[in-house]
């Protein structure tokens, strides 16, 4: 998900690099899942299982709050 401009301000300087880690050291370029959907681990880069569009992996913050960044909250 793109940061939106009026929230940039609130992620730290290092959000690349945490984001990064997150999706390739701890989930191996694959869905972690969600609390709608925890059982999803679909691949970056290859057709989503159920829709065929293709998947973008993203990090988010689990309570909405940007400044969150502890591993339990991404």
């Amino acid at each position: 998900m793109p940061i939106r401009p009026e929230n940039r301000a609130r992620y730290p300087k290092d959000w690349k690099a945490i984001s990064l880690r997150i999706r390739s050291d701890r989930a191996g370029w694959k869905c972690e899942g969600s609390p709608m959907f925890p059982e999803c681990r679909a691949a970056q880069g290859e057709p989503h299982p159920v829709t065929g569009g293709k998947v973008v992996l993203t990090v988010g913050h689990l309570d909405h709050i940007p400044e969150n960044c502890g591993d339990e909250n991404l």
